[in-house]
């Protein structure tokens, strides 16, 4: 686990810092002044600073600053005192990874440090070379069985009386077409056969999902309240990060080959055409009618494709996300995915992609990167790395946080 130096001049509180990060199998260095602080950065390997906001001598800010200096990508997590949101903005300008205010559960703290920790892992491994070290030592576990069923309360069909079980499912079938027209819908979740999905995109009714590790194409039907497995096409030798639906068309980038291929959509997936990619790791696609759009993870930036012979790039924007795993505009609005912090950008595309907003779900799964990211009527769909499920989520209840 990770070895985390805690700077605070309170004992209390660095009593139950060490108590909780070491609970959950770190091992913890404290001190409580930011010269001795400053000296542990430089002589010890560390893997996460908690840097309290007020210190005697030098306050954090000053700390932070003499920490990028001397390990500029060792992640620090700035603790601030109640509603110190302007000292938690500077901090995050300055490099910090991420802010906690005081008072904080130890939920709280534990998430924040899951956090940074994976941050910090994308950042130094990539999100891509961690799936080559996943794909050459995939761990031994059975393939799960695939369901589309939502989940239900085990046994309840089996407590209820009969008339009863039937009044309630009308009151909820009732009212749940009342919420989901009114407020956009309710979260939906639906599980799939495997946990590595890379891709979302639609056309029409057809889902079309990509998945790095099995190296499949799979085609949904989505009928407004399931998911139905149609068919799968493997793709020997691919890695998959992303898809986009063109038409007759299917676009696939794959960042082992550094390419974007086009491929028919029939049955057998015939490949049409193959053109270098823009960037030297291609993480996403998304086809919005009349242009090809692709983001890199590695050069942070979306491009704009031309359909021509040579899959032009007429524009490119450099986007705030650090990792950039799917995207999708309304003529408006264009969003982006980052896998780093599971966050969702906003970015206003009639201002010359000017950023706009960074959100959360607040019910993600913790610690897992978002892996693909796509949007239809208005709601956002959504799959995390590891994860065997792909989620419908109502865009309303985005929480905004920190860029």
């Amino acid at each position: 686990m990770a070895k985390i130096l805690a700077v605070d001049d309170e004992p209390d509180m660095i009593w139950a810092i060490t108590n909780v990060l070491l609970s959950e199998g770190h091992s913890v260095v404290s001190v409580n002044s930011g010269e001795e602080a400053l000296v542990k950065v430089k002589d010890s390997p560390l893997d996460l600073v908690l840097l309290d906001f007020r210190l005697p001598g030098m306050d954090g800010i000053q700390i932070l600053e003499k920490i990028k200096q001397i390990k500029p990508l060792l992640p620090v997590i700035m603790v601030t005192g109640y509603g110190g949101i302007e000292e938690a903005v500077q901090a995050i300008k300055l490099g910090a990874s991420h802010y906690i205010s005081k008072p904080f559960d130890n939920a709280q703290l534990i998430e924040s440090v899951n956090k940074a920790l994976q941050m910090d892992a994308l950042r130094s491994e990539g999100l891509f070379g961690k799936r080559l070290a996943e794909k050459i030592s995939p761990p031994k576990a059975e393939r799960p069985s695939v369901q589309f069923q939502k989940k239900q309360s085990p046994g309840m069909k089996n407590i209820l009386p009969l008339s009863v079980a039937a009044g309630l499912f009308a009151l909820f079938f009732i009212g749940g077409l009342y919420f989901w027209n009114s407020k956009g819908g309710t979260d939906r979740e639906f599980a799939i056969g495997h946990s590595k999905v890379s891709g979302l995109a639609f056309s029409g009714s057809s889902l079309w999902v990509t998945d790095w590790f099995t190296e499949n194409i799979e085609r949904y039907d989505w009928d407004g309240n399931k998911l139905n497995l149609v068919n799968s096409v493997s793709m020997p030798g691919a890695h998959l990060t992303g898809i986009a639906a063109a038409g007759d068309f299917l676009f696939t980038c794959d960042s082992w080959k550094k390419e974007i291929s086009k491929y028919s959509s029939g049955e057998r997936m015939t490949l049409a055409a193959a053109y270098p990619s823009p960037g030297p790791e291609p993480s996403g696609l998304f086809y919005d009618g009349k242009y090809l759009w692709s983001c890199d993870g590695k050069t942070r930036k979306v491009y704009r494709h031309a359909l021509d012979d040579m899959l032009s790039v007429l524009e490119e924007y450099p986007v705030r996300a650090q990792f950039p795993v799917g995207m999708s505009h309304d003529g408006v609005r264009f969003w982006t995915a980052d896998a780093v912090g599971a966050k969702i950008y906003r970015n206003l595309l009639q201002e010359r992609f000017r950023q706009d907003a960074a959100f959360i779900f607040g019910d993600s799964p913790a610690g897992k990167p978002i892996s693909a990211f796509s949007v239809k009527d208005g709601r956002f769909w959504v799959a995390y790395e590891g994860v065997s499920k792909i989620f419908l989520k109502n865009p309303s209840r985005l929480k905004e946080t920190t860029p």
